[in-house]
């Protein structure tokens, strides 16, 4: 298990060193099963049965409730989880279940942008300054690509997308991927391959994403990615019951293929994540 990266509270602290120390815990079982962990009330012997090191610490911290989210997100599984308590018994409710299932999706994310080895802190600020409309379908704010050129085309960068944000997004990127050494005709073929990931990933993937892009090691990077149901459960199901007609299935891999320098896919029942790379010195 990783050591606790934060702790929101001395209560949280607490629980998070209780887990650490005694071995037992929701946070640990999240992680080996990957399942979500709710515990309702803590008071059920069934609880004080399943940890019987964690469950009096628990107790005695003030917690009479723990959940523990996995942090799986974009196809990407990390070891650990997001821990909640309360101080009442009682589950979440949904609104809450909601939220904490989002918050644990955007951990995963961060961690999975440390992999990476960048410094995003002003990628994420240009992202938070440009103009954003909210997503028709109640997802993240689809980023509107406006601004100073030398916002628009800086790198590493992060935008969110839906359908209606694809056509801008689709010049940023090109207008990106020339100011940093790619020729235009080359350019071209790397946004094309880009777009046609970010159409799959509205689609297929819930409606939205979320895109990166950096340069390293002589490469142009670009990540694309969703919380979608995967690519698998997706191709299992080509037609819509409701009105019989026949689904756009995910295509265009051979296109993307062909139009970087290199295509890596990794999917699951937490979403899809493309990373799309195409040499400089091409």
């Amino acid at each position: 298990m990783p050591p606790p990266r934060f702790s929101s509270d001395q209560g949280s602290a607490r629980l998070e060193t209780a887990q650490e120390t005694l071995d037992d815990g929701p946070c640990r079982d999240a992680t080996a099963t990957g399942q979500p962990i709710h515990a309702a009330d803590l008071t059920h012997p069934s609880w004080r049965e399943r940890w019987p090191r964690f469950t009096p610490a628990a107790l005695a911290a003030g917690a009479r409730a723990v959940f523990a989210l996995p942090l799986h997100a974009g196809g990407i599984h990390h070891a650990g989880a997001v821990d909640l308590y309360r101080r009442t018994p009682g589950e979440l409710h949904k609104t809450d279940q909601h939220a904490a299932t989002a918050f644990a999706a955007a951990a995963a994310e961060l961690l999975t942008l440390e992999r990476l080895g960048l410094d995003w802190t002003d990628a994420f600020a240009r992202a938070r300054s440009h103009p954003t409309r909210p997503s028709a379908n109640g997802g993240p704010p689809a980023t509107a690509p406006t601004g100073p050129a030398d916002a628009i085309t800086a790198l590493p960068l992060v935008c969110w997308f839906n359908q209606a944000s694809l056509p801008l997004l689709r010049r940023r990127l090109h207008a990106a991927s020339t100011a940093h050494d790619l020729p235009d005709q080359h350019a071209h073929r790397f946004v094309l391959a880009a777009h046609e990931a970010m159409t799959n990933a509205v689609q297929h993937g819930g409606g939205h994403g979320q895109l990166l892009m950096w340069q390293r090691a002589g490469h142009l990077w670009c990540e694309i990615s969703d919380h979608g149901p995967g690519i698998g459960a997706t191709l299992r199901s080509t037609r819509d019951p409701r009105t019989r007609t026949r689904l756009r299935r995910p295509h265009g891999f051979g296109l993307i293929q062909r139009a970087c320098t290199a295509m890596d896919i990794t999917t699951d029942p937490t979403g899809t994540r493309l990373q799309l790379s195409y040499y400089l010195g091409r």
